[in-house]
Order: structure tokens, then C-alpha cells, then sequence
């Protein structure tokens, strides 16, 4: 069978299978620490909304006395999200909150990045849409200048469950998106192949994405240390306010 044949969705269990490794408790807890500073800041009384919760990882290491509710499509984490939180199954660009509603959210890990360009002020605008004013929403992925100086990548190493993982990437400077495949091997012998693009932001054009949206950005850190983001920075982590 070739590849092509194989290809399927990213997300389910070859996202979950294939990047869970690489996220240990520590790394969440310093993230979930980072996210607990800043929703502490806020003023307005309301719940958290986490876009895109995956597996729930971030909604098990937040610490608030605020309700927590997790978003994502996929059944798989959801599952187990649901055992840190309140999940819903749902479309980013549709999301099942009323407006004004919410005093936070955040988005982690790329995750608002997977679609198109011209979607990316409608889906940050129905973000927007579900915070109160002075609400907060927090987006973190990796800087642009990091990956345009990594432009190629590959990995082929076996998993601690045994599996084989597979991928490779390439940047593209012109559109700004880093296109890979990833490949996983299971110890039972089952192929899954995908194939996923993200797209990059340089700091300035985050600012403007977000602000295009509607949002007032607050601070933009280099890492969850909060130190000032710079060129040598790896993350691009930007808090902005609903006005």
C-alpha cells in the first residue's frame, strides 16, 4: 500500500499517540503555572475556556477557583480531558459560549495555526466574541524567526509505548507555513500517515493579527518565564485583552 493510500486525519489517535511523549508533566506544569499568573491578573469574574484542550493537559495543571472548560474535535482527547474538566466536542469557528461570557481563554502549542490564512481573523474574532471587556486570551507557538532558521527537519526514532515515529518538515519563507508528514508505526504492526501544515508569525504580525480581531495586546514573552520576547527567542507567547 503506498503512502498516499494511507494518508488520513492528523488529529485521533495519531496525534495523540505521537506527541503526548513529548509533553511530560514538568513542561505542563511550567506552562500550567505561566497560564495560572496570567488569569490571576484578571479582573472579571468568569469561566476559562481552553481552545483546543487535546488531551486535557493544561486543564489538569491550571490552578483556579474559576470553572475550566475545554474545546477541541477530537473524541479520542476529549475522552480523556474530560477527566480533568467540562469538554465539549466542538467547531473553533463556532464555538458553543455566548458572547461576552467568558473571562479568559487560551490557545497553546500552534493550535489556532493549522488553518488557512484567511481564517485566522475569523476564528481570533469569535474568540473575541466570547470574552467580557477586560477579559484576557493567551496564544503561545513557536516564533517565526526560530523555525526560519530551521527550515528543515526530520525525525526517526521509536517511542516509549514502542512505536516508530516518523516525520519530516519543511519551511517555506514565501508562505510563511511549515508543511510536514508524520509517519507512526505501532507495535502491532498498523501504518498511520498524515500530512499538517502550520503557519509562523513574526511578533509584529501577531500583534496585528490579534488587534485586527478586536483584541488589545497586553504583553507579548519570549517564554513562560514571561521574559521580553526577542530574535533569539523560541516561543511566541502574546496575552491580549478584550477592550
Amino acid at each position: 500500500m503506498s503512502v498516499s493510500d494511507q494518508v488520513g486525519p492528523f488529529f485521533g489517535e495519531l496525534y495523540l499517540r505521537s506527541t503526548r511523549p513529548f509533553l511530560p508533566d514538568d513542561v505542563t506544569n511550567v506552562e500550567g503555572d505561566y497560564l495560572t499568573r496570567a488569569f490571576g491578573r484578571v479582573e472579571v469574574p468568569g469561566p476559562l475556556l481552553d481552545v483546543g484542550c487535546g488531551h486535557g493537559r493544561h486543564l489538569k495543571s491550571l490552578r483556579t477557583q474559576r470553572l475550566r472548560v475545554g474545546i477541541d474535535f477530537d473524541p479520542l482527547s476529549l475522552a480523556e480531558a474530560r477527566t480533568h474538566a467540562s469538554v465539549l466536542r466542538a467547531n473553533f469557528f463556532k464555538l458553543p459560549v455566548g458572547t461576552a461570557r467568558l473571562a479568559g481563554a487560551w490557545c497553546w502549542y500552534n493550535t489556532l495555526f493549522i488553518f488557512e490564512e484567511h481564517e485566522q481573523v475569523e476564528l481570533l474574532r469569535e474568540i473575541a466574541r466570547t470574552l467580557k471587556p477586560g477579559g484576557l486570551f493567551v496564544c503561545q507557538g513557536l516564533a517565526r524567526q526560530y523555525i526560519e532558521a530551521r527550515p528543515h527537519a526530520a525525525y526517526d526514532d521509536y517511542l516509549p509505548d514502542g512505536s516508530r515515529l516518523i516525520e519530516t518538515s519543511t519551511y517555506d519563507p514565501v508562505t510563511a507555513r511549515d508543511s510536514a508528514e508524520r509517519r507512526l508505526i505501532t507495535p502491532d504492526g498498523r501504518t498511520m500517515v498524515a500530512k499538517y501544515f502550520i503557519r509562523y508569525y513574526f511578533r509584529d504580525e501577531m500583534v496585528a493579527l490579534l488587534e485586527q480581531a478586536g483584541l488589545k495586546v497586553q504583553w507579548v514573552h519570549g517564554a513562560v518565564d514571561e521574559s521580553p520576547h526577542g530574535p533569539e527567542s523560541m516561543d511566541l507567547i502574546v496575552g491580549a485583552q478584550r477592550g
